[in-house]
């Protein structure tokens, strides 16, 4: 997610760069956090009242989230907090519990009914029953590590990834410890119309005007399918080269779920 950052001593505020008012299609207070967290040096740092304030409720826990996708640890001793704007789509972490005095931010121009649109999709999609995959909570959180943090398993010599608990001997495999790059190649991709996508995104697909997956393979052997991030506006070529950040996936069962989407490179 392209974000804007304003640093002032030591605090360190961000938004999306559609400006406090819009997080992007398949962004929100989180994923606006987890993008600041990557850009400073990564240390200990105090979640503080910032769960309160997110839209929906996360799968699995803001902790398990930001120590899984960035090297930052979470502690409730920390002299570090995170602060989020209850009005706007802005986060901040300063050296004070007390709440910071929010900057302003310059935005670029987005569609205002896609906007509102996709708002209230969320919602609907969230409040919802699943109708599609049905994935439990329990594996949810086994996985997320791994997933968000490009860990892959070691078995028989081979890097094994996205994580499995047996392999093709029936053998239960080891934990995810072998650290993916950041960046792969594109082998192909494909976009699927509005009416093709899968039912988790059924409903935004026709206000993204689909949804574009990239089959991608990492320099050290395994690859992966990944949605495309939905501000994502250039077309994905073969042999290009992604980069992956944490976004919003789906919402299920009152639970927002979140992932690691593609973003090109170039872009």
């Amino acid at each position: 997610m392209s974000i804007a950052i304003i640093s002032d001593g030591g605090k360190h505020f961000a938004c999306s760069h559609y400006g406090g008012l819009w997080p992007g299609p398949d962004g929100d207070r989180l994923t606006i956090l987890l993008a600041l967290l990557k850009q400073l040096p990564a240390d200990s740092v105090n979640i503080h009242m910032f769960e309160d304030f997110l839209d929906f409720s996360p799968s699995v826990s803001v902790e398990e989230i930001i120590e899984s996708s960035t090297d930052w640890q979470v502690d409730d001793e920390a002299g570090l907090y995170i602060h989020t704007s209850q009005n706007d789509y802005i986060v901040a972490i300063t050296t004070s519990e007390d709440e910071p005095t929010w900057p302003s931010f310059d935005s670029i121009p987005y569609d205002d009914d896609m906007k509102s649109q996709l708002e209230d999709q969320w919602k609907i999609e969230v409040e919802g029953v699943s109708q599609g995959a049905y994935v439990s909570q329990a594996q949810h959180t086994i996985a997320t590590p791994s997933r968000l943090g490009l860990k892959a398993q070691i078995d028989q010599d081979q890097l094994v990834w996205p994580p499995r608990q047996l392999n093709q001997a029936g053998e239960r495999m080891q934990e995810s410890t072998a650290k993916l790059s950041d960046i792969a190649t594109i082998l192909t991709w494909t976009r699927l119309s509005a009416a093709g996508a899968p039912s988790e995104f059924s409903g935004r697909a026709p206000i993204l005007g689909g949804v574009s997956t990239v089959l991608v393979e990492f320099k050290e052997g395994p690859k992966g399918v990944f949605m495309l991030a939905d501000d994502e506006t250039k077309n994905p070529c073969i042999d290009g080269m992604v980069r992956f950040e944490v976004r919003r996936l789906y919402g299920q069962d009152g639970l927002m779920h979140y992932g690691l989407k593609a973003v090109l490179c170039e872009s």
